[in-house]
């Protein structure tokens, strides 16, 4: 019995450090199904200052349609918060990411409850791996990144 016990809590222990690999639509289509789970998606990024969002595609990107976006927290301000050259480590984020397309592993929240104005925008609450990808790259990934 005490083996049988032992098994469940180890598989409902490691089982909030799992990552679901899942299509941008799917996140924002149905949203509630991948509530506070960690998540494996592909889209653009906008690194703004103070906020941040993830796109569907280059389209959405540029014309800021947040309804094909979530809000992610891979904000300029905060990663840049402390740095001896703040100016120059936000220039040096934007140059790496902004606008690029980038795989990111992360908790997802299927509402957003800390900005009452984008309360129907999902979210992501953490961005645990981030990664660039070139055009000509496959779209493979291995499982070396996990949420916290």
């Amino acid at each position: 019995m005490s083996k049988f016990l032992s098994l469940v809590f180890l598989m409902t222990a490691f089982s909030s450090f799992a990552i679901e690999k899942v299509s941008f639509v799917n996140l924002l289509s149905s949203p509630e199904r991948y509530d506070d789970l960690c998540v494996q998606t592909v889209g653009v990024i906008s690194v703004e200052f103070e906020s941040g969002s993830l796109y569907l595609d280059r389209a959405s990107y540029e014309a800021k349609a947040y309804e094909n976006g979530i809000s992610q927290p891979f904000e300029a301000a905060v990663i840049a918060h402390g740095s001896e050259n703040s100016e120059a480590r936000i220039a040096s984020l934007t140059a790496a990411f902004e606008g690029k397309l980038v795989r990111v592993v992360g908790k997802f929240k299927a509402k957003n409850s800390l900005k009452p104005s984008d309360s129907y925008k999902s979210r992501f609450s953490t961005i645990d791996y981030i990664k660039t990808l070139a055009s000509d790259e496959e779209a493979s990934f291995g499982g070396t990144a996990t949420c916290l």
